[in-house]
């Protein structure tokens, strides 16, 4: 990763979503030895942007950081971005105008009204409808076509209330794409952008989004929840292995950036605590407790000290550090 040269420029002095250190801008490469490292962290690091919570790739390779902080941006994020988007542009909420906004804590979360899944990234809010549309959705079209359902147009409409089409997930948002076609084929919005191929922590091998029908010899459960997987719905896959897993399973915080970090006094001793999504994905797993309040969740957002397992629930912290 080294300093390079675009239009943009090469320092930001005071980004309105990180005022108090500048960003920097750099280039992301890839070494042309990492995979003679496989055991070398740095070379394994994702860079993750805290607009969209997207990793930083070469794909968009430019982007800005603020190294004291684990602080990063892709630069479209950065500088791109309108700071308002005008009264009647927004696709789903077209009514006022919406602000381009982050919460002031990196653990703090909103609500996206138009998928249904939190984030701690950007997002555009409309103070007067307490609305808030995470930048992904917020530039959505109104029309789209669809890689599994090629052959006719979708709009965004309302929530019908049922199950998508594909995934078979209930439809948690508060907007859809439906068919204008066929009458009961709708697709959640978060659907929309499900990757084709992926990495995944849970795998070794890349991953295949597999779209139904299709034809297996044998029964799909999915690796994690360990419950049948339909095939005709949607599911990931990977060829080598011959493991299964629900999209929802994989990518149910993927608009979430996680692993910073706080200090913590434990029983007068300070711990780092990295911010972590926890879930029971086994059945019959014991619950996580919160080291605070003593609850048990079956899933949720935890800090976590790696040294010696500790683990407080966002909420707590929310009420401790604001």
């Amino acid at each position: 990763m080294t300093s390079t040269g675009t239009d943009d420029p090469r320092i930001i002095e005071e980004h309105w979503s990180h005022p108090d250190h500048p960003l920097e801008l750099f280039q992301f490469i890839i070494n042309e030895h990492d995979d003679d490292d496989e055991d070398d962290d740095d070379n394994t690091a994702i860079l993750i942007c805290d607009g969209c919570t997207q990793p930083i790739t070469v794909t968009h390779s430019s982007y800005y950081s603020c190294t004291r902080c684990n602080f990063f941006l892709h630069s479209v994020c950065a500088t791109k971005l309108p700071d308002e988007l005008p009264t009647g542009v927004c696709s789903f909420h077209p009514q006022h105008s919406l602000a381009l906004s982050k919460e002031t804590r990196f653990y703090a979360t909103v609500h996206c009204r138009v998928c249904g899944c939190l984030t701690n990234g950007f997002y555009y809010n409309c103070e007067a409808c307490d609305m808030k549309i995470d930048i992904c959705c917020a530039f959505m079209p109104s029309r789209i076509k669809y890689k599994s359902h090629k052959h006719h147009p979708f709009i965004l409409r309302p929530s019908s209330g049922d199950v998508c089409s594909v995934s078979k997930s209930f439809i948690f948002g508060g907007m859809e794409y439906g068919c204008e076609i066929c009458k009961n084929f709708q697709i959640n919005v978060s659907s929309v952008f499900y990757p084709g191929t992926m990495k995944h922590k849970y795998e070794d091998h890349s991953i295949t989004l597999r779209y139904p029908p299709f034809f297996y010899e044998g029964v799909f459960y999915c690796e994690l929840c360990e419950e049948r997987v339909n095939n005709q719905w949607w599911l990931y896959h990977c060829d080598e292995s011959d493991h299964s897993f629900h999209s929802d399973c994989l990518l149910f915080w993927h608009r979430m950036k996680l692993g910073g970090t706080i200090r913590i006094d434990i029983n007068d001793k300070m711990h780092t605590l990295a911010f972590v999504f926890k879930t029971n994905v086994r059945r019959n797993s014991p619950l996580h407790i919160c080291g605070n309040c003593n609850y048990g969740y079956t899933s949720g957002l935890f800090f976590e000290c790696d040294g010696c397992g500790y683990l407080i629930c966002t909420r707590c912290v929310r009420k401790i550090y604001g």
